[in-house]
This record gives structure tokens, sequence and C-alpha cells, in this order.
């Protein structure tokens, strides 16, 4: 049994933002990929969890970057899943580059629902054959707790697009880190980077209705949630960003 997984990847321009970084719903979707590439050699990829008529959806996940991965970079990304309880499946992910300058650390956890009821099913009941990797330490905490949204938020409104949803017939994950990101905005992000961020799923979003999106900032903190009339919360979001380095340097 493979209990770890490792690819190696150039960052595409199409992957990237106007000051040549990859993009932080790029580097979500790669780990959602690569997850999912291990997965499938485990025997737990999609198609084979709905064939239990199961499916895994992201429930909360913490980032650590040190700095973004650039343009034409090749990148080495190295996941492995952690031990199940009864309510998550934990997945960490690094990211280096190919000298071993360390880019990023994850860790994600992952509920499994019922592709019916959709109701969380134990990962224990599921009976799933993950590896025993108690030896490997997490490169990062899970996120466990998460901050409370900050005063004053600045409001905007969206309803999410065709191409917002994906197989699951939900917004993809990938999509409000997305939304983040607009929040914050150019000029933001002009010398900044998300550094640190601990994003949580509550509820899916399963239709185009109209949503709000807050983004509170206080010097280098924000807070951002999405939420909607009919459901409330779906999303919430609390970060720190930190000043980019001279790519020169």
């Amino acid at each position: 049994m493979q209990k770890t997984f490792t690819e190696h990847f150039t960052v595409r321009g199409g992957e990237c933002d106007m000051y040549s970084r990859m993009r932080l719903d790029a580097v979500f979707m790669t780990l959602q990929e690569g997850g999912e590439r291990h997965a499938k050699l485990l025997g737990l990829g999609h198609d084979a969890m709905l064939n239990k008529g199961l499916f895994f959806v992201l429930s909360r996940t913490h980032v650590n970057i040190s700095r973004m991965p650039r343009c034409g970079e090749t990148v080495i990304h190295t996941t492995w899943p952690g031990a199940s309880n009864r309510f998550f499946c934990p997945r960490f992910h690094t990211l280096t580059l190919e000298d071993g300058t360390p880019l990023l650390s994850a860790g994600a956890l992952w509920v499994l629902l019922d592709i019916q009821s959709r109701r969380i099913v134990s990962p224990l009941k599921a009976e799933l054959a993950f590896p025993d990797n108690s030896d490997i330490p997490d490169p990062v905490s899970l996120p466990i707790r998460i901050a409370k949204p900050g005063d004053h938020p600045v409001l905007a409104h969206r309803v999410p697009m065709f191409t917002e949803f994906d197989i699951n017939g939900h917004v993809n994950n990938t999509k409000y880190i997305s939304w983040i990101c607009d929040a914050l905005g150019a000029e933001t992000l002009r010398d900044s980077f998300i550094a640190d961020l601990t994003v949580s799923y509550e509820k899916e979003i399963r239709e185009q209705l109209p949503l709000s999106l807050e983004l509170s900032l206080a010097d280098q903190q924000f807070t951002f949630q999405v939420l909607s009339q009919e459901a409330g919360k779906h999303f919430f979001a609390a970060g720190e960003l930190s000043k980019e380095a001279d790519p020169n340097e």
C-alpha cells in the first residue's frame, strides 16, 4: 500500500495572477487533484466511493505558506492521509521546490456524505482502507478551531455561475478561495500574499442563490464569510497576510 504520494508539476501561466504568482485557488485545486490521484491508488477515488453510494467533501483546511510558487517553477507535491476518526478523514500536503525549499504545508479534514441523503457517514463505519501513517509527523496543525468574524465588514453580492459548480453538484471548494482573493483585491495582494489561512465549509451551495460576501480586514488579519438568506452561513475563513519577498533576493 502506497502510504504517501509524490508528484512534480510546473506552474503554468494560466494558473498565475498578474504578479506571476500561482493563484491560491489553483494551489487548492492542485492539492485536491493530487489527493484524488493518491485516493485512486488506494482504491478510494471518486468513482470507487460513488459505487458505495458515498463521496468525500472538504470540511476544513488549514494552509501555511512560506511563499507562493511562481510561474515556471517546478514544484514537488507530497500528500498522505492521516488517521480517520468517527467524523473526519484528514489529509496532509506539502509543496517544496526541487532543491527542498519549503513553500506550503496544509492539513485538510474531509467528511463522507451519502449521495442520496447528503448526510454525513462515519468513516469508521464505511471501513475505508487507509494506510497507517502514524509515523509521519503532521506538517501543520489540523483546523479544529476557527476565529470569529471581524468587525465592520465590507459587503459584496454574488450569484454563483455555471462554471463554479463541480461534479458533486455544488460550488467547488476552490471557488470560495477565488472569492477571498477577489475580495482582498489587486491593491492588497500587490506586495502581499495569504501566508496563513483556515477555512470552514459549512453548507453546500447547490443552486444559483443570491449570496452575501463579507470581508473584514484589519492590518494583516482578515476574515471572510459567504451567507445566503435561505441557508445562513455557507463558508467562513480567517487568514493572515504577509509581505512578498523580492523574487530576485
